[in-house]
């Protein structure tokens, strides 16, 4: 640890020696003591933070794999390349995805086909129920027809024959008994033959045989005849109502399954399509284009790891973020600044801007973010660093043309005092909390307690201790007598004095504490 301060304190007294000789062109002809005091002054103070960052397009399109599965790049652009929208930036592999789409077109053929035969017997089973309904109906109004033309025309009819049938046997059975009876009387007297009276007696036998039969055959049709017939004939008209049922059941069920043949084929028609769009849309994103004018940047930038997988036979996946194009109209510097300055920072607040890229160009631009949570700045864990990045947008650069991700340095304007009595920073000590310069006194330096204000790189406002005009020591005289020799920590060079010129050129500091 001393090894390391006596180095510090060889480097500070070299660099402060430089900076004297720079600052003040005539100090070669002065004593060493007159180059180690400084005159307080009052003048101007302007106090910023600066900070070195890098600059960045203010919006970036990041462009990723649309493919849900991903594939093997066979193009690729080249990094850093200037592009136009629509241009392409990377192809993919798409042989088994036009393998695939053709296999679905011939499927879609086949199923089409089988779509307009599923239609087309549709159409036959329709027709086909018409026409067994019809028939149906017909039998069963056939059905009706022929109970009612039995029960209200022929069975009648049949009755009334076998009754007339009746009355006629009994007329002639009447007509023959008298025959007969009269024969056997003229027998008797001889006016006819024994023969003709046989005959009549046929005839009256025949006749009564006749009306025997009549009486059955109306006996039997009103026992049988007529009640089997009529049962025939209902049993038809209840067989044709069932028929016809049937038929409509049939026909829905026919119907249906035909239905659910065309449904099937249609809905399998639509499921193949919309594999065919999918794959066609696969492939149409495996070639990907620059959607906006830009320089292309290969993967994210917050992401630098993936890209090893970006060149050409590279796989790639599904949501890969495959290119960076940031939009160079509107371009922001980036930095990181110590959470003890902060707080310091607001939005809107001035900044300028230069880059070593482009010297002797000074840009300027407005805090636009200060974020909310800070991000680790250091290295180990005992010596870590709370940053918080502070985005700065620049005016007007939408006519240049810069570089994104190259460095740059920000200085962020804070305040400015128009008239306040300020020294170097190596004016001033800490010890125990308090401030404190040295005064050059004609007895010798005194020991003075001074209010210290703001700061900046250069200069530490003094609000109370100090008058304009004091001879204010560069040293601790306590530490180093000999203000020719090695200069001891905090007291790094002597500043120009504090006139307005030298105060315009502040940078990010912490109130006075570093000075001691």
């Amino acid at each position: 640890m001393k090894s390391l301060l006596v180095m510090i304190m060889v480097a500070v007294v070299a660099g402060g020696t430089l900076v004297v000789r720079q600052l003040f062109p005539a100090a070669d002809e002065t004593t060493p003591q007159e180059r180690m005091v400084y005159t307080v002054a009052r003048g101007p103070l302007k106090v910023t933070i600066t900070e070195n960052g890098s600059l960045l397009a203010k919006d970036s399109q990041k462009i990723t794999v649309r493919s849900r599965r991903g594939g093997k790049i066979t193009f690729l652009v080249e990094e850093g390349k200037s592009v136009e929208e629509g241009e392409v930036l990377c192809r993919m592999d798409t042989t088994d995805l036009e393998s695939r789409l053709q296999q679905l077109k011939l499927d879609i053929v086949k199923t089409e086909a089988d779509l307009g035969s599923a239609k087309t017997e549709l159409e036959i089973q329709a027709s086909e129920n018409v026409a067994d309904i019809e028939k149906a109906e017909i039998a069963l109004k056939k059905a009706e027809m022929e109970l009612e033309r039995y029960t209200k025309g022929d069975a009648p009819k049949e009755r009334r024959t076998l009754e007339i049938a009746i009355k006629e046997a009994e007329t002639n059975h009447s007509r023959a008994t008298k025959k007969y009876t009269d024969s056997e009387k003229l027998l008797e007297q001889e006016y006819v033959t024994a023969s003709q009276v046989e005959q009549d007696r046929i005839a009256f036998e025949r006749s009564a045989i006749q009306l025997e039969g009549a009486g059955r055959d109306l006996e039997i049709f009103e026992t049988y005849t007529f009640p089997m017939t009529l049962t025939d004939k209902e049993a038809a008209l209840r067989d044709a109502t069932r028929n016809l049922e049937n038929a409509q059941k049939r026909a829905q069920s026919k119907l249906r399954q035909k239905e659910v043949a065309v449904e099937s084929q249609d809905r399998r028609l639509k499921q193949l399509t919309k594999q065919k769009s999918d794959v066609e849309e696969e492939i149409a994103n495996f070639t990907i284009t620059a959607p906006t004018p830009g320089i292309v940047i290969y993967g994210d930038p917050d992401q630098y790891w993936t890209r090893g997988e970006i060149k050409l036979g590279g796989q790639i996946w599904g949501g890969f973020t495959l290119f960076t194009i940031p939009d160079l109209r509107v371009m922001k510097v980036q930095i990181e600044v110590h959470e003890a300055d902060i707080d310091k920072v607001k939005p809107d607040q001035v900044a300028t801007v230069t880059m070593d890229t482009y010297p002797g160009l000074v840009l300027t631009g407005k805090v636009s973010k200060v974020a909310s949570i800070a991000g680790s700045g250091g290295g180990g864990r005992r010596e870590e660093v709370k940053k918080f990045t502070v985005d700065i947008i620049l005016d007007d650069t939408e006519s240049r043309t810069l570089k994104p991700g190259i460095s740059a340095k920000a200085e962020i304007f804070i305040e400015g005092r128009d008239s306040v009595i300020f020294v170097p920073l190596q004016c001033v000590f800490v010890e125990e909390g308090e401030h404190f310069c040295y005064v050059q006194r004609d007895a010798g330096p005194v020991k003075v307690a001074v209010e210290a204000g703001t700061s900046n790189d250069m200069y530490l406002e003094i609000t109370d201790g100090l008058v304009t005009g004091d001879q204010v020591l560069l040293y601790n005289p306590t530490i180093q007598a000999d203000p020719s020799a090695a200069q001891a920590p905090g007291a790094t060079a002597e500043p120009t004095p504090a006139t307005p010129d030298a105060a315009e050129t502040p940078d990010v500091s912490t109130a006075g504490d570093g000075a001691g």
